[in-house]
């Protein structure tokens, strides 16, 4: 059992630490850039200041991609009855 552990610990944790963080930047830019008001971000950079920051200066070319993708889809005029859905989750 011990040795099965070590193997994957040696091999896998690489893979899992990387993917835990890609969700992590999923959720952050999906947050920030979809999904949160002005005042809740606001508020996010009371309480964690040094985070936010960090994050929005990590992910700045992913966050400008998005406002542009977000710029665009509100600009589009749809025709009536079709429900305005679009949530990307994948960016680059």
């Amino acid at each position: 059992m011990v040795q099965i552990l070590r193997y994957f610990y040696k091999y896998y944790r690489k893979d899992y630490i990387t993917m835990e963080n890609y969700l992590d930047k999923r959720n952050f830019l999906n947050w920030y850039c979809w999904y949160a008001t002005q005042e809740e971000i606001e508020k996010a950079k009371q309480t964690s200041n040094g985070t936010i920051n960090r994050l929005i200066n990590e992910y700045s070319y992913e966050i400008e991609k998005l406002k542009t993708t977000k710029r665009f889809y509100d600009s589009l005029s749809l025709p009536k009855g079709i429900i305005q859905e679009f949530h990307p989750l994948k960016c680059g």
